[in-house]
């Protein structure tokens, strides 16, 4: 009688598992979290703002004469009173939709799991920006697709290379599924995809029969209160839509949002339904009854201008202190930098120098499926203190310098083919 191999749970290990990789940015965020540490790393918001007072007499309210409610099992949809404030925020950037459209979901990070479960199966491709937000493509990553990244410029996503790479895919009998896009401060690059260049990369994906995923969750914070409309009004059959509060309101109440495409809708309630049973209900309350106030779109408004400065405060410092040949872009709103450093500079091996000097970063190479991004890192503006920035910044010019002299970096590489072009000397004129 054959006997049965001894089974670890280990072993027991599906292979989706077995081949994903350690997340990058999850590693540098463990560093994050020591005391003392200027954290250029978490994309998390400031929330030192926010009205507590106001949230905790609400919160008090709701559980006083709605207790029973508001800590009961919800409707998997999501309140309808919250799914009401979303189709008006999504009516600034453009987007007609009627609340029993949208679907509430624990962040728009289960959104997009729950879009790859339901939409992409084992070896299909999606086209992504390189670089483009880690979160995502670990995403698509663990339902086994192939990530293919796309050239960006100050205009975001480049059409003409998206179209050459989708033609790529299918002659090589792939299949194309869909279009991973951030449009509006992208998450890491900070770009703006031009009005233009949304219509005609919606009817590339139209005519290869590509869907869009449309990933939102900055559209709010231009630093201007500028709102470019969305992808999603013009192409709604093929777009599935994501946005969420953590950036613009707190991360901590784990609420986003999908608008998918009306003939995709049951599919996300049904599997919304296995993952999460509902959205937490005394969450979506707290936040509808925050949103019933008019006034959290002042405070919106006060951020903005927060973030700006900050922003401000960081570009002043890195023309100071980063070695000749840096370049980084100029984002209008949005909560990163992405900076670029001279060849013969390893963003992967001084991160840790960095974070033996108290500062932290992340590499570029974690926003690339390709191996690519070492002389590149995104640096997060949103969280440190003013003071915090302009010290982090200083460490991170010393730490870069040193390695450029070490490098024999005497010229500034050429950026013919670089993503942004503001290196420390234009940087000046630009800023004047």
């Amino acid at each position: 009688m054959p006997v049965a191999a001894e089974v670890t749970a280990e072993a027991a290990l599906a292979k989706r598992v077995r081949s994903a990789r350690p997340s990058e940015v999850r590693k540098v965020f463990r560093a994050a979290q020591r005391p003392g540490m200027i954290s250029f790393a978490n994309g998390a918001p400031y929330l030192g703002a926010l009205p507590f007072d106001q949230l905790a007499a609400s919160a008090q309210k709701i559980l006083a004469e709605a207790g029973q409610v508001a800590l009961q099992y919800g409707a998997s949809q999501g309140v309808p009173a919250l799914r009401k404030h979303i189709t008006a925020l999504m009516e600034l950037e453009g987007i007609k939709a009627e609340p029993d459209q949208v679907v509430v979901t624990a962040g728009s990070q289960q959104a997009l799991d729950l879009a790859a479960r339901i939409l992409v199966n084992p070896g299909d491709v999606i086209f992504a920006e390189a670089p483009s937000y880690a979160g995502g493509m670990a995403v698509f990553s663990g339902y086994e697709a192939e990530i293919v990244h796309i050239p960006i410029d100050a205009d975001g996503l480049i059409p003409e290379e998206l179209e050459q790479a989708i033609a790529k895919v299918i002659a090589s009998g792939r299949t194309a599924k869909g279009l991973y896009t951030i449009p509006n401060f992208q998450n890491p690059g900070g770009v703006n995809l031009s009005a233009e260049r949304r219509r005609r990369i919606g009817q590339i994906c139209r005519d290869n029969g590509l869907l869009i995923f449309e990933d939102n969750p900055y559209g709010l914070l231009g630093f201007d209160g500028q709102t470019l409309p969305a992808i999603q009004p013009n192409f709604p059959d093929i777009t599935v839509y994501f946005g969420s509060f953590s950036k613009m309101i707190a991360p901590g109440l784990r609420l986003g949002w999908v608008l998918p495409p009306d003939s995709l809708f049951e599919h996300f309630i049904n599997t919304s339904e296995t993952t999460l049973l509902n959205p937490p209900v005394f969450n979506q309350m707290l936040l509808s009854s925050y949103l019933d106030n008019p006034a959290w779109q002042d405070k919106l408004e006060e951020y903005r201008g927060l973030y700006k400065e900050k922003f401000l405060a960081l570009l002043d410092t890195l023309e100071q202190v980063m070695p000749d040949g840096t370049t980084w872009n100029r984002p209008s709103g949005g909560f990163y930098l992405w900076v670029t450093v001279p060849e013969g500079i390893d963003t992967d091996v001084l991160v840790h120098e960095c974070i033996e000097r108290g500062v932290v970063y992340v590499p570029g190479t974690a926003f690339y499926t390709n191996g690519k991004g070492h002389t590149e890192l995104r640096l997060s503006f949103c969280l440190p203190t003013i003071d915090q920035i302009r010290e982090g910044g200083a460490i991170l010019g010393e730490v870069f310098t040193q390695a450029a002299e070490a490098a024999r970096v005497k010229e500034p590489r050429s950026h013919t083919d670089s993503v942004f072009s503001h290196t420390t000397s234009q940087f000046r004129e630009v800023t004047a």
